[in-house]
């Protein structure tokens, strides 16, 4: 349906629509990217290596865990706030995206991540849960970090 006329929409104007609204979209996205400043990707990565970090030496320096525990708190709030500055900041979320613009499979979004949780696991054998915390967090971090550093190269 026609929403100005109530009239049947012909072919045509359903393609010229989904168009414009495919456009639309383009555009936001891109503005979105833009706008954010690439501290978001840096601060995000560096906030959960120091976080993840810190709850892996806690685990083996008792005199110290407190306090590494304290300090950990606030790292992985600061990282759950940047997440969602970063996610909220142009108003497009792009995860469940088909469209993941050019030379980005959409498969990339759910692999990667789990790249990160092998070299955790893979570090568990040998140094249990501390060497998970530690190189989970660490792996993560430096993913962060490359993404936001390959995305302002290439903006």
């Amino acid at each position: 349906m026609n929403s100005s006329t109530g009239e049947p929409m012909d072919a045509r104007q359903a393609r010229d629509a989904l168009a414009a609204a495919c456009a639309a979209r383009t555009a936001a996205r891109r503005a979105s990217e833009r706008a954010r400043p690439r501290g978001y990707g840096v601060g995000q990565g560096l906030t959960f290596a120091a976080g993840f970090t810190a709850l892996g030496v806690a685990n083996q320096e008792p005199r110290w865990g407190i306090w590494l525990l304290l300090a950990a708190l606030p790292c992985l709030i600061a990282f759950f706030v940047l997440i969602w500055l970063g996610a909220h900041h142009g108003g497009v979320t792009r995860w469940f995206s088909r469209d993941r613009g050019p030379g980005r499979p959409a498969w990339y979004a759910w692999v990667v991540p789990f790249v990160p949780l092998a070299i955790g696991l893979l570090a568990a054998i040998p140094y249990g849960t501390t060497g998970w915390l530690i190189a989970f967090g660490l792996a993560s971090g430096a993913d962060y970090v490359l993404r936001a550093t390959r995305r302002a190269a290439a903006a």
